[in-house]
């Protein structure tokens, strides 16, 4: 786009400058006004309108839409003046998301070893108010956001957070989202359902940690739902190498027509592992599991010790420690040994977009298909690969 720059500019014998009447044009972006500086103080006053936000969508990373009007005011010690933003949108559309009434105002100072600053914007998502709120505080060469708030319809995210030397956020947000598909549309997601808890951020070095405490009556994904959640877990180091310790239970979970019902794992921290133990009923089929996990370095390692589930009368079980590890979207079997039903079954191999797996049964006994084909009457034993 074409850029367009004028101004009018003084300097008096003391050294002090003025800019009057500056104007600038660059494609939709718009901006006037004057700025001075007299010793070690400035002054500056801007006020413009960026009529097409859809120039910012490589910069944010979504597409975006609409048009902002703008207000920048300073004034002050050169390197830590007082300032005030307000930004202004009938309008502003990310990801196909359309926030209305858009009013944005921020004002503290801007003192690189001392910031301070608070910020008010509110707006309206599907005819529904959004209140968001925070106020940026230093003391004593700490830094806080206390008031942090966002509010939409009935939905609250609230609560108060220091920053530590890396700037990892300490304390405690409560979560009240009786309506929590409002909240998940602001991020894109289409989530329903409900969840009331409270998430606390914790530092322990340089591995912080974050303890979940949220209940929920269900929440649903697509064709995906869970009822009666609760979870109670703290995840160590989630930075880098994230380990579960704690509960996670829920009456039933569906997918479709597959139920899974009774849900119930324990998880125990052990170093960078996390062990687990649980059961549930699928589709009617009583499983037990237990074993531990890893996730680190964009890997997912599993390691399951034991597990054995029961169909139609037919035992199945871990026959013996089986290793599985995920990976850019491909789940890699090293050898899966299970014991059915007097029988074995080895699997390896991986599955991802494509499937590549080997199976080798032996002694399987034939009448295992009676149960799902009535009126087969197989006898005998199974082998081969």
């Amino acid at each position: 786009a074409r850029v367009k720059f004028s101004a009018s500019a003084a300097r008096d014998p003391q050294g002090s400058f003025a800019a009057n009447s500056i104007e600038f044009t660059s494609g939709t972006l718009s901006a006037a006004g004057t700025a001075s500086m007299q010793g070690t103080d400035i002054q500056a006053d801007i006020k413009g309108k960026l009529g097409d936000v859809s120039v910012l969508s490589p910069t944010v990373g979504v597409p975006v839409a609409g048009g902002v009007d703008f207000a920048l005011s300073a004034s002050g010690a050169m390197t830590a003046p007082d300032f005030t933003v307000t930004a202004d949108s009938d309008s502003l559309t990310a990801s196909g998301r359309t926030v209305k009434s858009i009013k944005l105002t921020a004002s503290g100072k801007a003192d690189i070893t001392s910031p301070a600053a608070h910020v008010s914007l509110t707006g309206s998502v599907d005819d529904q108010p959004l209140d968001i709120k925070a106020a940026l505080v230093t003391s004593e060469g700490r830094r806080s956001i206390n008031g942090f708030l966002v509010s939409l319809g009935d939905n609250k995210v609230s609560g108060d957070l220091a920053l530590d030397d890396k700037f990892m956020p300490l304390g405690t947000l409560t979560l009240d989202a009786p309506a929590i598909d409002q909240l998940a549309a602001l991020a894109g997601q289409a989530i329903t359902g409900d969840i009331d808890g409270s998430i606390r951020f914790a530092g322990d070095g340089d591995a912080p940690s974050v303890a979940i405490d949220a209940k929920s009556t269900s929440i649903a994904r697509g064709e995906v739902m869970a009822k009666a959640i609760t979870v109670n877990a703290l995840i160590a180091n989630y930075l880098k190498a994230p380990a579960i310790s704690g509960t996670i239970k829920a009456d039933s979970v569906t997918s479709g027509t597959t139920e899974i019902g009774g849900i119930g794992v324990d998880l125990k921290r052990d170093g960078d592992w996390t062990n687990f133990t649980g059961g549930a009923t699928i589709a009617g089929i009583p499983a037990t599991a237990a074993g531990r996990v890893k996730i680190a370095d964009g890997t997912t390692s599993i390691e399951i010790a034991s597990g054995e589930a029961t169909v139609r009368g037919i035992k199945a079980a871990i026959a013996q420690a089986s290793t599985l590890s995920i990976a850019n979207g491909t789940t890699s079997i090293e050898r899966l040994a299970l014991d059915v039903g007097g029988g074995s079954v080895t699997l390896s191999g991986t599955a991802g977009q494509t499937l590549d797996l080997a199976a080798q049964f032996s002694a399987l006994p034939a009448a295992l298909a009676n149960g799902f084909s009535p009126g087969l009457d197989a006898v005998g034993t199974l082998s081969g690969t």
